[in-house]
């Protein structure tokens, strides 16, 4: 599980005694941990800088409302999601399903589905309206995520020490070649994972029936259209 959700205490800081974005990195910080125990609408910047240990006016430095702190959020959530994505990639030695049309999508696709369940209210933030709302360039992360996939659509892996000895970087072959995307199978590989992913952390699947093997879902993405 990622650092941040573990249970810690925090040591109060003197106002004037963060460096320059060090009070930032710390506010967001606290938002994510507050975001999955209090919920995005009861979160306040007064109270996050109470936490801190600064003045109540200090975060506004940073972010112009409470808006554009969730925005920060929301985009420290991507890049989190981007590094289990990329672990996902690179540490991978054998298929989870050989049978999968794309073995290397079917492990992203676990991998999303554990960061979304192990993260749930992040998860929702950030597959918000507030994002869409955010200023041009400020959710790299976000299209970086999307990179990954889109990379991985149009990879054939070959399994093993090969695979993984000097692997590039999997986000970086999409950024320079982006017009040359599959945009109906990326969408539709991020459709169907993003449903999945809703219907377990939201308990929309009626209760009543067996449980789906949500796993298997997650490793059983859809072929190109």
């Amino acid at each position: 599980m990622i650092p941040f959700m573990e249970p810690r205490r925090y040591t109060l800081k003197a106002p004037d005694s963060y460096h320059h974005g060090q009070l930032r990195t710390e506010l967001i910080k606290l938002g994510l941990e507050a975001l999955e125990t209090e919920g995005a609408e009861l979160i306040s910047l007064r109270s996050l800088a109470e936490r801190a240990g600064v003045s109540k006016t200090a975060p506004y430095r940073h972010f112009k409302d409470k808006e554009a702190f969730l925005g920060a959020v929301a985009d420290e959530g991507f890049r989190l999601l981007c590094e289990e994505l990329e672990r996902a990639w690179t540490a991978a030695d054998s298929p989870p399903d050989e049978a999968a049309v794309n073995p290397l999508v079917a492990l992203l696709g676990r991998a999303y589905m554990d960061f979304a369940v192990g993260h749930p209210a992040l998860y929702r933030l950030m597959n918000s309206p507030l994002v869409c709302s955010m200023p041009e360039g400020s959710m790299q992360w976000a299209r970086r995520s999307l990179l990954i996939l889109a990379r991985a659509l149009a990879t054939r892996p070959q399994w093993g020490a090969t695979q993984t000895a000097g692997a590039e970087n999997p986000a970086n072959a999409p950024a320079r070649n982006a017009s040359a995307l599959d945009i109906d199978a990326v969408a539709a590989n991020w459709g169907y994972i993003h449903g999945i992913v809703l219907l377990r952390i939201d308990g929309l699947f009626p209760r009543d029936l067996p449980e789906p093997d949500w796993n298997r879902l997650a490793a059983t993405l859809p072929s190109p259209p």
